[in-house]
């Protein structure tokens, strides 16, 4: 039986859509003991939304591997529903009808500190936070103000409960959430900082979900680095990076992991895309009394962007 986390203590959205297939089998409970996988950027469009539309669960190919954690958690790259108005730039992403069901099906919990939660402004931003609250998929990173965009989204399970905080760096002030407008928490050096130490003061861990750096660049910036460290120092047990669509470097500082960039998971959107892209499944487990063990394992997409587990 898919086992749901036992709390959720603060999560974003609102209204009602369709049911969830049964999603595959969880690990038994762990008392003390918490594994979470992540995964990076989907984008349920073009090629995975073509898959969605034939039917195909966009996912299916890396179940088991999703399954195998106790928690899973993915950066969701773009807007639920049919809502809001197209804003003008470059890509703009909206998902295939039957998403959310996919979705529900594999993901704990999804964070929308992006780029592309904003694509069809703020009423597409609030159209996808309600679909996410119908399907019962926390979410976080964004919210119908700043206050709700900055606060951590808290699960317990096993006894262990996990703060997740995200925050998007990318253009980060034209979709940022302000005091009376929808929108995304922009990454900001104070505030992130303030908000994992206030985050610390109610959960075991504390996770920062966080959307940086330049595309297609393998590795993370000097200022990335250094921020990454500091949101260790601040309270942080581990750092988890999305946004480049290529893997980063992995770092550890105090005995906490940083993974700068988990590459795409599901996507496919660039005029040239190569034959395939690779991407992370990132599994962080938490054990009371004892540091986080980090495992990762690969995953290649194909052209249409569905993913396999890499043959390792």
């Amino acid at each position: 039986m898919h086992m749901r986390p036992l709390s959720i203590v603060v999560a974003c959205g609102l209204a009602a859509v369709t049911a969830a297939a049964a999603p595959p089998a969880r690990p038994p409970a762990r008392p003390g003991t918490l594994s979470v996988a992540f995964v990076g950027d989907i984008m349920l469009d073009g090629g995975p939304g073509h898959a969605i539309g034939s039917g195909r669960d966009p996912f299916a190919g890396c179940a088991d591997l999703l399954a195998a954690a106790d928690l899973t958690v993915g950066n969701l790259e773009c807007v639920l529903g049919k809502g809001g108005k197209q804003i003008l730039k470059a890509y703009s992403f909206r998902a295939a009808a039957d998403a959310p069901r996919c979705l529900a099906r594999h993901f704990s919990a999804v964070s929308l500190a992006n780029n592309h939660a904003y694509d069809f402004g703020p009423e597409g931003l609030l159209e996808s936070l309600r679909i996410l609250e119908a399907e019962k998929i926390p979410c976080f990173g964004a919210g119908g103000n700043d206050a709700a965009a900055r606060r951590p989204l808290v699960l317990e399970k096993n006894g262990i409960r996990l703060a997740l905080l995200g925050a998007n760096a990318f253009r980060a002030d034209a979709y940022a959430a302000g005091p009376d407008r929808a929108g995304v928490a922009p990454l900001r050096e104070r505030e992130i900082l303030a908000d994992i130490a206030a985050a610390r003061q109610v959960a075991d861990v504390v996770v920062p979900f966080v959307h940086w750096g330049p595309e297609l660049v393998a590795q993370p910036r000097e200022a990335d680095i250094a921020l990454a460290h500091a949101m260790v120092e601040a309270g942080a047990a581990a750092v988890i990076g999305a946004h480049p669509h290529v893997t980063q470097t992995v770092d550890i500082h105090r005995g906490a992991p940083i993974v700068y960039s988990l590459g795409n998971f599901v996507f496919d959107y660039f005029p040239g895309d190569p034959a395939e892209w690779t991407g992370w499944i990132v599994t962080l487990t938490f054990t009371k009394g004892r540091g986080v063990e980090m495992a990762t394992r690969a995953v290649v997409l194909d052209a249409e962007g569905l993913p396999r587990p890499a043959v390792e």
